[in-house]
């Protein structure tokens, strides 16, 4: 839920552990215990979704929670994530927006050893739309009270053997019957690309076709939808900027339009679903979905640069949801 600086740190001197998201400034005056958090002042609470500086979503985990670790991730320790998330629980992920941990985790996770044997969510830490490019997203480590620019944070929960945790994804977007778009390199920053085969200039395409750019860019990975959603194309059309990133060798459509968001996702989840132990929305299905007031069905939780569901997705929602073991 959301709170005060205040009520979050009484929760963290009572040595409860959790994740933490909002403004740095107020993440920063948290006194250092079990957390961890990432930086961004939009979310969904009971009312619906709120853009605040002043509060600070959190998320607890749960008190049967047999252990919990925190680790920080460097580029090069990233493919290690699998094989310390735990056999049984989850680990709980943040990474900063437009960095390499970014960057790498979004290209490379797919194939760390194990990793979709483990059960790994989490989000991509960002900052107030209005000030993109002027400030940079942050992590926190509340052990030591450390932020980070250039490094991921994660917390490692064992649950009982009589409880498991479990990963839902809420996509509503397809890939539509339109051109086939790929790229010659990797990367957030896009410039040229091939349409059908033939050299194009990326932002020269999307006027000519007057591209609706709330849609996402949508590959088909054996069947899963993942989607690569536009932030900004350059007046002069010399690049376009993505939320998360393209990769060379990868063909891509445009989505099917979903027409009202809140009714698509309705459409696949109940009033009744809710995550019990995380979930996030996309910060461009706030947007475009009208999100501000709204919500999704029970789900509440930061509003993100990108969520993962073990690999990086974009423009959809996430949950993580613990279970008891049948009798």
């Amino acid at each position: 839920m959301l709170m005060s600086v205040e009520q979050a740190a009484s929760l963290i001197q009572s040595g409860k552990a959790l994740s933490i998201a909002g403004d740095k400034q107020l993440l920063a005056a948290l006194p250092k215990g079990q957390w961890i958090g990432g930086t961004i002042p939009y979310f969904v609470d009971e009312s619906g979704g709120v853009h605040t500086r002043d509060r600070l979503f959190v998320t607890e985990v749960p008190s049967f929670a047999e252990a919990v670790r925190i680790q920080t991730y460097a580029v090069d320790d990233l493919p290690a994530i699998a094989s310390d998330a735990p056999d049984n629980g989850y680990t709980l992920l943040i990474l900063p927006a437009a960095s390499e941990v970014h960057l790498r985790y979004a290209h490379d996770a797919p194939g760390y050893s194990g990793l979709f044997m483990k059960q790994i969510v989490g989000w991509i830490a960002g900052v107030d739309l209005a000030e993109i490019g002027a400030d940079s997203a942050m992590v926190f480590d509340g052990r030591t009270g450390e932020s980070h620019a250039a490094r991921a944070v994660a917390m490692h929960v064992v649950l009982p053997s009589n409880r498991y945790a479990q990963i839902g994804i809420v996509n509503c977007f397809q890939q539509g019957n339109g051109d086939a778009i790929s790229f010659p390199k990797d990367g957030f920053v896009v410039d040229q690309c091939e349409v059908n085969g033939v050299p194009r200039r990326f932002a020269d395409y999307l006027a000519e076709i007057k591209a609706d750019t709330r849609l996402p860019l949508v590959a088909d990975y054996n069947g899963v939808a993942v989607n690569v959603s536009i932030q900004a194309v350059a007046e002069d059309h010399s690049k376009v900027d993505l939320y998360a990133p393209a990769f060379q060798n990868v063909v891509y459509k445009f989505a099917e339009p979903i027409g009202d968001y809140v009714n698509a996702f309705a459409a696949q989840v109940s009033d009744a679903q809710s995550a019990n132990g995380f979930s996030c929305n996309c910060i461009l299905n706030y947007l475009y979905g009208g999100l501000e007031g709204r919500r999704v069905g029970g789900f509440t939780g930061p509003v993100t640069f990108g969520e993962i569901a073990y690999q990086l997705l974009n423009q959809t929602l996430v949950y993580l949801q613990i279970e008891e073991m049948p009798q």
